[in-house]
């Protein structure tokens, strides 16, 4: 509570308008020289410092310079003195702003608290393919949810005093060949799905930072994309803060700088010392203003964005001193890490409600639980998570962390199992002889089994960064069938990026999908298993065979880096990514977008819809018709007016977690705003919001469960409809 109280205070203190900001930053670089202005927008010590990226301190101004540190899953490099926090698509599927804020603000702090001033995330691209390596540092399919996941972390982060730096903009939504590939992506595609998690950052959450991507967008860089950057960010959108490299993907000044680009980053051509002062920008941006190459304005405007930003993060004062070691994994994060963990748990079948597990579940006596499966281990922690051996808390990469520590799921569970006086015996590895015979005595089983993903500079198991498949990873099908043989109460919880192949499921009665929940992942799984914390994670993504989703990642061999030779992922889908796609092609998927079981059932009525100046308000009644208290996730999707053509059959647009105690009924409010209301029109080049035809409500619990419907005119009315 104190933190909180402290929070609020702080944000209110550092509450500023762009205006204003860009008033104090006109004064401030009112006397700066082109050399320090250089110096502003030029990374020093090329990642060879205490942050991975840095900026030279101009002392004249009694500015100390700029600290950047990974990432969306807490403080990088801090050597196991910061939280290490659940990944992004955790986070994700409980499906509660309010949670996604805590986390931010939580992480907003570790960060300010060492002096780094830019925190490197949230990462807000798309999970178009489910191999792609870093689909679980972002939150999953939608481009409305992952918007409204990313202002969540951003508002929440920046009110704790440190910049959010939004990323990837745009389309790195693979990893294979990612510095040498074109995302050819159609222009409605490229605004409604790719773009507009981004706009909702800079609109919605007035986001400090935006990182580029590495790749090319329709033939063009990122870095050296004048319409992407500067015609579309900083004009369309309005975005007011810098634009920075992800690390050593300039290759140029020219094209680069001159196409906005802000902050190279971390200054070097390549990696190491002998890089540091070798840029392609330092002194060569003096070079192309003296040649004409770009006017003086360019270099102007990249240090006022700085510089703008920092004021608007009140970090033009009283900023703490670098200091990365600081030890910040204070009870209270962790707490937050185990609640975000078990909240984010997705079950998936719970037949014959196996769970949860107590000594009289049902009748069932359970005396003795087998767990099996190294997953369910303690974790082997390799550099940048770049193994799996052991629990899997997080994916490899920039994106992880240091842990100090990994609750395994086996002594949580044992631990927990105590209290209930039930025996715990176990399978420490992945043997199906071993599993088999240590379950076949046991009133109950738990197979762990596992896979992993991460970013492309590591090649973990023969997956370089993308999984060559949505396979199990150690044989993890074979372990759970040969246990399941042998034991008719078999659970599976699986801890992975994203979907799985599922072919034990009709052989199991109970599946959960863990994500990768970072530090206190035992803790959580164990809070879940045995009733403690009821269920009620959603999956933010549509779970099926690789084969029936609408595209894939590719593994050619590896091209030079920001060569003019290209991978080339053509968006021949569209609009139509994930559920959408399933809708259109009348696909049944494994499970949908937004599925997930609770230990208790909820029912929905009384739809009802109004359209006002604002947006559309929605209501329903969620009631609780289960023994116990649980946590309901209404759903709503829209039908757009039937003249917007070539448009998905219905849209992601509106939730709000709500907990109901056993029996209890609330009527839920849930507004979708003029934004969601609207299209990207090729033609207008702009967002429209329909004038004339009917939306269509559809609410439930999924994308594939929508039992409730109604329809509301698109024009402006206080009138309500009647729901069907």
């Amino acid at each position: 509570m104190k933190f909180i109280l402290a929070l609020i205070f702080l944000s209110k203190t550092l509450a500023m308008t762009w205006e204003e900001a860009d008033l104090k930053a006109r004064e401030w670089c009112a006397d700066l020289t082109n050399e320090e202005k250089i110096s502003l927008v030029t990374g020093r010590e090329n990642m060879t410092g205490v942050c991975v990226g840095s900026i030279d301190p101009i002392e004249r101004k009694d500015f100390a310079g700029l600290c950047m540190q990974d990432g969306p899953a807490g403080v990088r490099f801090a050597n196991g003195t910061a939280t290490s926090w659940q990944a992004s698509i955790n986070t994700a599927a409980t499906f509660d702003r309010d949670l996604l804020y805590k986390v931010g603000a939580a992480q907003g702090k570790e960060f300010r608290d060492r002096g780094i001033n830019y925190a490197l995330g949230p990462s807000v691209n798309i999970l178009r393919a489910p191999a792609s390596g870093r689909i679980w540092e972002a939150y999953g399919e939608d481009p409305f949810f992952v918007g409204e996941c990313g202002v969540q972390i951003i508002k929440g982060m920046q009110d704790s005093g440190t910049i959010a730096t939004v990323k990837h903009f745009v389309g790195n939504d693979q990893e294979n060949n990612r510095g040498a590939s074109s995302s050819n992506i159609p222009e409605q595609a490229l605004w409604e799905v790719y773009i507009d998690p981004f706009y909702r950052a800079v609109k919605d959450a007035e986001v400090h930072a935006v990182m580029s991507s590495y790749n090319a967008i329709n033939g063009t860089y990122s870095v050296q994309n004048k319409k992407l950057l500067t015609d579309y960010l900083k004009g369309k959108i309005g975005y007011q803060g810098p634009v920075m490299s992800d690390w050593w993907s300039i290759y140029d000044v020219e094209k680069s700088f001159g196409a906005g680009m802000d902050i190279n980053m971390p200054g070097g051509k390549a990696w190491g010392p002998d890089y540091i002062g070798n840029s392609y920008w330092g002194e060569h941006i003096q070079e192309c203003i003296d040649k004409g190459i770009f006017p003086q304005e360019r270099l102007d405007d990249a240090a006022l964005r700085i510089i703008r930003s920092l004021f608007k993060a009140g970090q033009m004062e009283n900023f703490p001193k670098v200091n990365l070691y600081i030890d910040t994994l204070t009870e209270e994060n962790k707490a937050l890490n185990r609640k975000v963990g078990a909240d984010s748990n997705v079950l998936l079948k719970n037949d014959d409600s196996i769970l949860p597990i107590s000594k009289e579940n049902n009748k069932k006596k359970i005396k003795k639980i087998a767990i099996i499966g190294k997953d369910a281990m303690p974790s082997k922690l390799c550099n940048d998570m770049g193994c799996a051996d052991g629990t899997l808390p997080l994916g490899w990469g920039s994106g992880t962390t240091d842990f100090k520590y990994v609750i395994d799921p086996l002594s949580a569970i044992t631990e927990r199992a105590k209290k209930e006086g039930i025996k715990v015996v176990s399978s420490g590895n992945d043997n199906i002889i071993s599993g088999a015979l240590t379950a076949i005595k046991a009133d109950l089983a738990i197979v762990f089994v596992q896979a992993s993903s991460g970013e492309e500079y590591i090649t973990v198991e023969g997956n370089k960064g993308d999984r060559q498949n949505l396979d199990l990873w150690h044989h993890g099908n074979d372990l759970v069938k040969a246990v399941a043989a042998v034991n008719k109460n078999t659970i599976v919880v699986i801890h992975a990026p994203g979907p799985v192949n599922l072919p034990f499921k009709n052989k199991v009665k109970g599946i959960i999908f863990a994500g990768m929940p970072g530090q206190e992942t035992g803790n959580s799984i164990a809070d879940v298993l045995f009733g403690d914390v009821n269920p009620s994670g959603h999956l933010p993504f549509t779970w099926a065979p690789r084969e029936d989703y609408p595209t894939d990642v590719k593994y050619d061999e590896t091209l030079p880096g920001g060569g003019e030779q290209k991978t080339q992922y053509d968006y021949d889908e569209g609009l139509f990514i994930g559920y959408r796609w399933f809708d259109k092609k009348n696909i049944e998927p494994t499970y949908p977008f937004g599925y997930g079981l609770s230990y208790t059932t909820f029912n929905y009525s009384g739809l009802d819809a109004i359209m006002e100046e604002d947006g559309l308000h929605v209501t329903l009644t969620v009631t609780n018709t289960g023994d116990i208290a649980g946590a309901a996730v209404p759903m709503i999707f829209l039908s757009f007016p039937e003249f917007v053509k070539d448009y998905p059959i219905r849209l992601f647009k509106g939730f709000n977690k709500t907990i109901l105690e056993a029996g209890e009924a609330k009527e839920i409010e849930i507004f979708i705003d003029n934004h969601a209301l609207s299209y990207y029109d090729v033609e207008v080049k702009d967002y429209v919001k329909p004038k004339e035809g009917e939306y269509v409500v559809y609410a439930g619990s999924n994308a594939r469960d929508l039992p409730l419907k109604t329809t509301v005119s698109a024009a402006i009315s206080k009138k309500r409809r009647n729901h069907l």
